[in-house]
């Protein structure tokens, strides 16, 4: 157990590296800062993507259009047949009067042209809504394929492009994300621990004393790693702080958008922490020569 002087001089030696290396230092957590500021826009946009993707597949149903002539016993029997699918949440039956209506509603002022018509030409249908783990094209098929063999069903309408479209683009999008992340953990990775290594270069006659009157590494490493996770820490709120900013001068502009929260700002700040003991356990591995015994 370490002695109350000891841990005084890892305190000290832990910010020591902030005054000595003022220049050398901030830049480092500038060009950290601008990495992870990368990484926190990025993420917000896989955020918003997400919320983009939820709200586009809550508009992802089936339209059951009925055989014209069907009877009305007939009709009846069908919606607790839906309803039992697996994957379905409910059914809305819509007539063909209100069908019409609608459409009417939707052709606003050219309304007028279906007063031309001889009758209403729009058949009575059902509305399948599906539960959200069934808004994929996958599920959609099944459950059109499950029914299209019904007698009174006339045809079957969804919209598969558009729901392939879209899981296609999440789906690339989530890769694009994925790279770029690891590129920038990568980036932050290698900063933090370069800055880590010219700090123990400029500091191997000390460390060289430190190892001759009985200092263990782990005595050595630990205001290294110390400094590590401040940088990381000084970068992740520094990348933070830019988000808030932009968040505060664009909000009235950017309606819609949703940013981090506290808690999600605090766990990146956290994050970037832990980049920076990465980095620094990294350097220090290979100028130590710990190996195995780190």
């Amino acid at each position: 157990m370490l002695r109350k002087d000891q841990v005084a001089y890892l305190s000290r030696e832990s910010f020591a590296g902030f005054r000595r290396r003022k220049l050398t230092t901030g830049v480092t957590i500038l060009i950290m800062g601008a990495s992870l500021l990368v990484l926190a826009v990025l993420t917000l946009a896989t955020l918003n993507l997400g919320y983009l993707l939820e709200s586009a597949r809550e508009s992802i149903d089936i339209r059951v259009f009925l055989k014209e002539g069907a009877t009305a016993e007939e009709v009846a029997t069908l919606q607790p047949r839906l309803v039992i699918i697996p994957g379905v949440q409910k059914v809305v039956f819509i007539s063909a009067e209100q069908a019409l209506s609608e459409f009417r509603s939707d052709l606003g002022e050219e309304a007028e042209i279906l007063d031309l018509l001889p009758g209403n030409p729009l058949p009575a249908s059902y509305h399948v809504i599906l539960k959200n783990e069934a808004r994929n094209l996958e599920a959609v098929r099944s459950i059109r394929d499950e029914i299209s063999g019904w007698t009174q069903v006339g045809e079957i309408v969804f919209n598969q492009e558009w729901i392939d479209s879209l899981e296609k683009w999440a789906f690339r999008f989530q890769m694009a994300s994925l790279v770029v992340g690891l590129l920038v953990f990568l980036a932050a990775v290698f900063v933090i621990s370069n800055t880590v290594k010219l700090t123990m270069a400029s500091s191997e006659r000390i460390i060289q004393i430190q190892k001759l009157v009985g200092a263990t590494n782990s005595f050595i490493r630990t205001p290294f790693l110390f400094e590590g996770i401040f940088q990381g820490l000084l970068a992740g709120i520094l990348a933070m702080g830019l988000v808030a900013t932009i968040e505060v001068l664009l909000a009235n502009h950017l309606t819609g958008v949703v940013f981090f929260n506290p808690i999600q700002m605090l766990g990146f700040v956290l994050f970037c922490a832990l980049l920076g003991l990465i980095g620094s356990w990294t350097a220090i591995r290979k100028y130590l020569q710990l190996g195995s015994e780190f």
